[in-house]
C-alpha cells in the first residue's frame, strides 16, 4: 500500500540536507520526494569539504558553499517542492577547524563572518533561516563548546531580529536541553518563537519546547515517532536529517511517508494528527503557504 493510497495528507521534511555536487541533484531529490507525496522540505546546507574541491581560503570556501546551497534551493523550488533554505555554521565544523590548527579566536571570527553573510542573504530573501548552529552533542573540548555557544547566541539574537528561522543543534539530554537553552535565549532578550526549532529533538523534549513557545523536529524513524506520538504532544515536525548523499542506513525524505502511514495502519495516529505535523506546524514555523 502506498502513501497516496492510505493517506491524503501531504508529507513534509522539516530538516534535510542536500549535496548536489557529490550526491543527489535537486531534480533527483524532488522527483523522489514528490512521488512519496512530499510537498515541503527544509533544506540545510552542508560544510565546504562535503562538496570536495573548494577555494583554498576558508572564508571563500564557506561563502561558496553557501552560494551553492542557495542555488540548489532555487532549483528544488523550480521542481514544484516548497523549500525553506537554511544555512549556518555547524558545531562539528568548530571541532574540525580547531583540529586543523586554527586558534579558537580564529574559528570564532570565521564563524561570525559566515553568519553575517548568511544574515545578509536572509535579509535579502535568499535564505529563510540560519542553521545548524548550537552545541556539540558529543564530548568536545571546553574551548570548542565555548566557540560554538558564542556563535549560537549571536545567530539567535541576529537571526531573530531578521525574523529568520533558527535550527538549533544541541545535546540531547531531554527536557533540560530545552529549559537551559531557554535561559540563554531569555538572557539575549529574544522572545520564544515557533521559528526557533530544536532540531533532532528527543521525544521527551517536545512538551517542554511547545509549552515555552518553540518548535521541535524529531527523527523520522519508526521507534522515535512512536515514542513522540505516545506523548500525545502535537507540537513537533518530522525530519529525515538526510545527509544529502545515499548512505547505508540513512533515512531519506521519501521514506517518511511510509513510516507515518504505518502509524495510521497501527491506529497510533489519525489523519488529523498527520495533517497537524506535516502542514499546520510547518506553516506556523516556516511561514510557507499550505499545499
Amino acid at each position: 500500500m502506498s502513501a497516496n493510497e492510505s493517506s491524503k495528507v501531504s508529507i513534509a521534511d522539516a530538516h534535510s540536507h542536500i549535496n548536489a555536487v557529490r550526491g543527489l541533484s535537486a531534480n533527483e531529490f524532488a522527483e523522489a520526494f514528490r512521488k512519496a507525496n512530499g510537498w515541503f522540505v527544509a533544506l540545510v546546507g552542508v560544510s565546504p569539504w562535503d562538496y570536495g574541491a573548494m577555494p583554498p581560503s576558508l572564508r571563500d570556501a564557506y561563502l561558496k558553499s553557501v552560494d551553492i546551497h542557495v542555488k540548489t534551493c532555487s532549483e528544488m523550488r523550480s521542481k514544484g517542492v516548497s523549500v525553506a533554505c537554511i544555512d549556518g555554521f555547524y558545531p562539528g565544523d568548530v571541532d574540525k577547524l580547531l583540529s586543523m590548527g586554527l586558534k579558537p579566536s580564529e574559528v570564532l571570527n570565521l564563524g561570525r563572518e559566515v553568519l553575517q553573510y548568511e544574515l545578509t542573504l536572509c535579509r535579502n530573501g535568499l535564505l529563510d533561516g540560519i542553521g545548524e548552529v548550537g552545541r556539540q552533542h558529543y564530548k568536545a573540548m571546553p574551548l570548542s563548546l565555548l566557540v560554538s555557544e558564542l556563535l549560537m547566541e549571536e545567530a539567535i539574537k541576529a537571526g531573530s531580529e531578521e525574523d529568520c528561522v533558527i535550527h538549533l543543534h544541541l545535546e540531547d539530554i531531554g527536557p533540560d536541553t530545552v529549559l537551559l537553552t531557554h535561559e540563554v535565549i531569555k538572557r539575549l532578550n529574544v522572545k520564544p518563537s515557533s521559528k526557533i526549532i530544536f532540531h533532532h529533538a528527543r521525544p521527551d523534549m517536545i512538551p517542554a519546547a511547545s509549552s515555552l513557545g518553540y518548535s521541535a523536529t524529531v527523527f523520522g524513524r519508526k521507534e522515535v515517532l512512536r515514542a513522540a506520538v505516545a506523548l500525545k504532544a502535537w507540537g513537533f515536525m518530522v525530519e529525515s536529517d538526510f545527509p544529502g548523499v545515499m548512505l547505508n542506513g540513512a533515512v531519506t525524505p521519501w521514506s517518511l511517508a511510509e513510516v507515518e502511514v504505518g502509524l495510521l495502519r497501527d491506529s497510533l495516529a489519525t489523519e488529523e494528527f498527520l495533517y497537524k505535523v506535516n502542514i499546520d506546524n510547518i506553516v506556523k514555523s516556516y511561514g510557507v503557504s499550505p499545499p
